[in-house]
């Protein structure tokens, strides 16, 4: 006798009903909602995560690792669109330094991994009030050679790879923290 003949058809299809009534009422009562979805169109609503890290103004910096890490946050928040009115200001700090991690026998090809930091402050601009400050790193590895260009474009990669970790970073952090606020 198999597993389906024990239970006569009526049985179990109150059996069925039951389990898919107590799973509709578990869901019911669900509340997560998507955190980049968009904004309800209602009036008054309030605008959906991706509004608002597009209305985040990120401060000018200087430095080439500074700019590249600012433009991966730009990107990251409008993704590829138009800014809108800044609501917040962004103001970054980053430093970048390089470590050697392990030495070959004839030391032809040492690696070396690069570490970027950005220490970080979300304000609002109509009230001065700081939202949220942190500081996020991003690390990269690359191997040198007896190449000089090699060796500056392999650093200059590795220091692209982890601004590009510190824009996702920020971006989730920033993002969680907005969505929290608003809740």
């Amino acid at each position: 006798m198999s597993s389906s003949d024990r239970l006569p058809g009526a049985p179990r299809r109150i059996v069925a009903g039951a389990a898919a009534a107590l799973l509709a009422l578990g869901l019911a009562g669900c509340t997560v909602t998507p955190v980049f979805m968009a904004g309800s169109t209602e009036i008054g609503a309030r605008p959906g995560v991706s509004a608002e890290l597009a209305a985040i103004s990120i401060a000018s910096v200087s430095g080439r690792v500074a700019q590249q890490v600012r433009n991966d946050l730009i990107f990251a928040f409008t993704g590829g669109g138009d800014e809108a009115d800044p609501l917040y200001d962004l103001s970054l700090q980053v430093t970048s330094s390089e470590t050697r991690l392990g030495f070959d026998r004839d030391e032809s090809s040492p690696a070396y991994s690069v570490t970027v930091t950005a220490v970080y402050e979300l304000t609002e601009i109509k009230t001065g009030r700081s939202v949220t400050r942190g500081t996020s790193r991003g690390v990269a590895s690359y191997d040198r050679s007896n190449q000089q260009f090699a060796n500056e474009r392999a650093l200059i990669d590795a220091q692209d790879r982890a601004s590009q970790l510190i824009a996702e970073d920020m971006r989730l952090r920033i993002a969680a923290v907005l969505v929290r606020d608003h809740r």
